[in-house]
Order: structure tokens, then C-alpha cells, then sequence
């Protein structure tokens, strides 16, 4: 018996189906998206800190688009075919962080970066660069060759007076200059660099060689800085910085940590200072010699305060804290950790603005909460992790009495029972509707 041969085409079925695909094939192109329009997407998306990575993976089309909205890299150890490829994939990359660990520099590395003119922002990190090295003399050929850059940072690092020198003399437009625990330069260098490249906004040192008049000569060439932030400059002391206040009126930012000398200027020559109603933050973190005198002085110097660090200071008592928070009526976060001096605190004023209190490892007690409940009812975070001297009774005075409070830390507090706290929180419908999150217990 001969088989009958199957006849696709008179099958209902098999016409629905390609009809159906044909259907598809048609209405293809109305999903379809021009680039320009994935860019504003994605563009979105960067402002939400989304990550790349998933977005790449999912056609040609996305890896093109990231490829173009990649703007900075980080990398350790590069190696040339590396970055170039890292160069040519990216076209837009402006900003590079480059991690070396120690190792034998290699001049193709410093050549990459020579073909890339238009870096805006490099950081290096963990380089040695010695004055009579060849491979030295090309890295710093391929630095000064970056005539775009206006951001640049070198990270616990051997660098060396001829790359300051070989900056300055090629005037590159930095705005953000950085040497973060480095050695092999000394003050010439910097010095040189300082006083050529005057468009510096943003300043970040960490030399234990600087000296109070080193400050005092190089902040006459800043007095366009916005920014400093100067670490574990041992010899510096006090004077340093009222020499930067005098000379740097546009300052916004000051972070001036670790001064471990007790300032021999004296107080009356320091009345006349310059009033900075710009400067917003100030960092005077682990500086065991500053007193009431000179922080309630840089209160009346910068009225317009809104963020104070004096973490680690040893010598500034409750009087203190007081004068500044009532010549500063605008600060929103204050930082006393380790402040020996903060119980009795009485604050007869009210500080509307402030919303960060950081009293950890203080010596505060059940009264000091009193007082900082009744005039700082705006606060929306508390820390008070290792305060031994408070009890449930202080921390319920803060509960009740700051109605918007978020968040309290009581970690490490021996005598505060956090399951009573809990446990009053639940049985008061007032705070049990509040989203008030405390450490070391639940969350409500």
C-alpha cells in the first residue's frame, strides 16, 4: 500500500501559524527604540546607582549604549593591552583609577595613558617613582601630557619633587589636587606646584613634614580653594588653620584632623578674623589641643555651620558646645564621640535645625537627654552607642518628647534595658505609629 504524502498546505493549522509569525514579524519594528532613547533611560538609571553589568548583557544594542555612558573605570594592577582595550571599548572615559601595589612600574602602561588626552580625573595608588628611573621620567611624561586634566590624586605612594616640578611647569588646570600619605617629596615641590597652579579648588594633604608658617606661605597662593582636608599633619597645630581662614575666603569645606600641638598664638591676635558665612562643614576630628576659647572663636567665624565634627577632642566642655550651637543656629549634624566634658550639658534655647546628634562613648547621662530632648526636637537620629551612664528613663525622654526621631543607636548601653524601651514604645499607640527604628532591638 503506497503511503499518502502529507499536504501542508491544505492544513488550517499551519496556515494560522504562519500567519501568525508573518503578524509578528510586521508589528516588530512599532517595539523598537532608537538609541538616543535608551540613552535617557539609562541615564535615569545612573542617577539611581543602577549597575551596568545586567544591562550590558542583554543585546549588542545595550553593550554599545553603556559602552558610550561609561565614564570612569577603577582598576588594580593594569596592564597595557588592558587598558587599551579598556580605552577603545570606552570611548568617553574620562576619569581613571589606576592601583599599581608595588610593583616594577611598566613604561607601556605610562604610554596608554599618554594616547588618552582627554582624562579629566586620574588617581594613582601604591607607585614608586624615583628621580634617576627611566620607566619615572616616562610616567611623568605621560601625567603632564594629560593637558584636559583637572583632578588629580596620588594614594599612599613614592613619588618625587620632579613630578611636582614637571606639573607646574606644564600648567596643567587642576582643580582637585591630592597626595594622601605619600613620601619621597618635600616642601619645594610642593611649594612650586602651589604657586603655579592657581586654579586649585579643592586641596587634600597628608605630610608630616608641614610646619605652621609652611601653611601660612602656601595659603597665600589658595585663595581661590573651596576645599581642604588636611590628616595626621603632626606639627601643624591651631594656628594652621586660622592662617587658612585668614588667607581662603571662599572655603566651604574644612577637614583638618589630628593636631596634636597646642597652639602658641595668642587669642587677641586671633579677634580679627575674617567672618565666612560659606563655610558649611568643618572636621576638627582627634584634636586633643583645641578648647572652648577656639572652637566658640571658629563659631562666630563661620556662622552658617551645618555639619561639626569634634570627635576626640578632649578639651571642650558642655559650655562650649553650647556657645557654638547657639552662634550656629543652622548646624544639622554635630559629632561629640569621645568628648569627656558633655555631661551637664543645659541648653536654655532651642536648636531647631539640628538632625544628627552623635554623643557616643561621651559620659552622657539620663539628665543631658532632659535638656537635649527639650531643645532639639527636630532630631531625626540619635547615636548613643556605649553611653554606660543612661537608662531607659533618658532615652524615653528623647521618644517622646522629638516627635520626629527615626532612628536611635543604644548598642553597647549597659544599663539601658532596650526590651523595656521596646516594650513602653508598643504600649503607647502614639510611638507605636511612629517608624522609629532602634539599634540593637526591633524595628517598628
Amino acid at each position: 500500500m503506497k503511503k499518502k504524502k502529507r499536504s501542508f498546505h491544505k492544513s488550517p493549522f499551519f496556515f494560522t501559524k504562519i500567519k501568525r509569525k508573518k503578524t509578528c514579524l510586521e508589528h516588530e519594528h512599532e517595539f523598537y527604540l532608537p538609541d538616543d532613547c535608551w540613552e535617557h533611560v539609562f541615564k535615569f538609571l545612573i542617577n539611581h546607582k543602577l549597575d551596568f553589568k545586567s544591562l550590558s548583557l542583554v543585546s549588542k544594542q545595550f553593550l554599545s549604549i553603556t559602552n558610550r555612558l561609561t565614564f570612569s573605570i577603577a582598576t588594580r594592577n593594569p596592564k597595557p593591552c588592558f587598558l587599551n582595550r579598556f580605552f577603545r571599548r570606552f570611548h568617553n572615559l574620562n576619569s581613571l583609577c589606576l592601583e599599581f601595589r608595588f610593583r616594577a612600574l611598566d613604561a607601556r602602561v605610562a604610554s596608554v595613558l599618554r594616547d588618552r588626552p582627554t582624562l579629566k580625573s586620574l588617581s594613582v595608588s601604591k607607585i614608586k617613582l624615583k628621580d634617576t628611573s627611566y620607566v619615572t621620567s616616562q610616567y611623568i611624561n605621560s601625567f603632564v601630557s594629560l593637558k584636559g586634566l583637572n583632578c588629580l590624586k596620588f594614594c599612599d605612594s613614592q613619588i618625587s619633587n620632579d613630578l611636582l616640578y614637571s606639573i607646574a611647569r606644564e600648567g596643567l588646570p587642576l582643580k582637585s589636587f591630592v597626595l594622601d600619605n605619600c613620601i619621597g617629596y618635600y616642601y619645594d615641590g610642593l611649594y612650586f606646584l602651589l604657586s603655579k597652579c592657581n586654579g586649585i579648588q579643592h586641596l587634600g594633604l597628608r605630610a608630616d613634614f608641614l610646619k605652621d608658617p609652611h601653611i601660612a606661605e602656601l595659603s597665600l597662593f589658595l585663595g581661590g580653594l573651596t576645599s581642604i582636608n588636611f590628616r595626621k599633619c603632626w606639627n601643624l597645630t591651631n594656628s594652621a588653620l586660622f592662617a587658612l581662614v585668614r588667607n581662603c575666603r571662599l572655603l566651604t569645606e574644612v577637614t583638618l584632623e589630628s593636631i596634636i600641638r597646642k597652639s602658641v598664638e595668642s587669642s587677641d591676635s586671633l579677634k580679627n578674623l575674617y567672618v565666612n558665612p560659606r563655610l558649611k562643614f568643618l572636621s576638627l576630628t582627634h584634636n586633643f589641643y583645641i578648647e572652648d576659647e577656639s572652637i566658640v572663636l571658629l563659631a562666630s567665624i563661620f556662622p552658617n555651620l551645618e555639619h561639626l565634627d569634634l570627635s576626640y577632642s578632649d578639651l571642650i566642655s558642655d559650655k562650649g558646645i553650647c556657645q557654638v550651637l547657639s552662634r550656629c543656629p543652622n548646624i544639622r549634624h554635630l559629632n561629640f564621640t569621645n568628648g569627656n566634658k558633655v555631661r551637664g550639658l543645659k541648653m536654655n534655647f532651642i536648636v531647631s535645625q539640628l538632625e544628627v546628634l552623635d554623643l557616643s562613648s561621651t559620659v552622657v547621662d539620663d539628665e543631658t537627654l532632659y535638656w537635649i530632648s527639650k531643645s532639639c526636637r527636630g532630631l531625626l537620629k540619635l547615636l548613643l552607642s556605649f553611653c554606660h551612664y543612661i537608662t531607659e528613663k533618658g532615652v524615653m525622654h528623647v521618644v517622646e518628647n522629638c516627635t520626629q526621631l527615626k532612628e536611635v543607636n543604644l548598642s553597647y548601653c549597659k544599663k539601658v534595658n532596650v526590651e523595656v524601651v521596646v516594650s513602653i514604645i508598643l504600649s503607647r499607640p502614639s510611638l507605636k505609629k511612629r517608624k522609629l527604628i532602634i539599634y540593637k532591638s526591633l524595628s517598628f
